[in-house]
């Protein structure tokens, strides 16, 4: 069956999807919002061979604007600059010979201080030092960072197939940078409103282990500033879809129990909404 589909169509289910979501960051972060502030009108849905399909109108409020899209301008711009960098061969390899003749690393202190501001923000939970978010939420969002962001870098690392400064395979983008990114944002998300230097803490860590990646000679320096974009902003695009029921009371409306069907046996969970 040949299945043709109207691109207005996906236009207007992406649209739909987005507002969505920025409403719902929005009740998250003041109870009292109501999504009669973003309007979204549809005149009419056609499919192929039919006439006047057409979105009338979609804008968000000057408040909206800013909330939803100034914290992607700074993961885009690192994800730009990177692939920009990818594809110019003479630059990148310009600038790798230049850090080997001054710059050499070749201990493993980067495997390690990846994982340090994830470490941070639960040392400074159990310290009594909370962030934005319970410990349930904070668990959640940190979770599907770490799953979002390897889930992008791996298929990415897969399809460009870009070789190593020393010679190995699945170079770009690099894999350490953008997890230490995306836990560096994910400790900015949770504590920048109570000390700035929390978040600047986080990201000298991140931008660390980033320098050193490319002092190893494991990474170009292209990978390295993907990378950063990628992690920002799949920590961000979490936060953003976030649906904020890893508390107490959610957790209430859990039930788990066993179930045999045949030879077959489990758990099953259920969330009563």
């Amino acid at each position: 069956m040949n299945l043709k589909i109207n691109h207005k169509i996906l236009i207007g289910l992406f649209l739909i999807i987005f507002s969505n979501l920025g409403v719902a960051e929005e009740r998250q972060k003041n109870p009292s919002f109501k999504s009669e502030n973003i309007v979204l009108a549809i005149s009419s849905y056609t499919f192929p061979n039919q006439q006047n399909d057409s979105i009338n109108r979609f804008h968000f409020n000057k408040h909206q604007q800013k909330q939803i899209f100034k914290p992607f301008i700074g993961p885009a711009i690192f994800v730009s600059a990177g692939t920009a960098l990818h594809v110019s061969s003479e630059t990148k390899e310009n600038f790798q010979g230049w850090v080997q003749n001054n710059f050499v690393y070749t201990g493993a202190i980067d495997d390690y201080i990846q994982y340090a501001p994830l470490a941070a923000v639960y040392s400074l939970e159990i310290l009594g030092i909370n962030g934005k978010n319970n410990f349930g939420n904070q668990t959640a969002i940190a979770i599907k960072s770490i799953l979002l962001n390897d889930l992008i870098v791996n298929n990415l690392k897969t399809w460009t197939k870009t070789e190593r400064p020393n010679g190995g395979t699945r170079s770009f983008p690099s894999g350490h940078t953008s997890f230490a990114f995306a836990m560096a944002h994910f400790m900015h998300k949770e504590y920048s409103e109570i000390n700035r230097w929390y978040s600047i803490g986080a990201y000298t860590c991140a931008t660390t282990v980033g320098i050193m990646r490319v002092a190893k000679n494991a990474h170009w320096f292209s990978d390295v500033i993907a990378g950063a974009g990628i992690g920002i902003l799949s920590t961000e695009l979490v936060y953003l879809t976030h649906l904020y029921k890893w508390d107490r009371e959610h957790l209430k409306n859990f039930d788990i129990f066993p179930f045999k069907i045949g030879n077959q046996k489990g758990l099953t969970m259920v969330y009563k909404f």
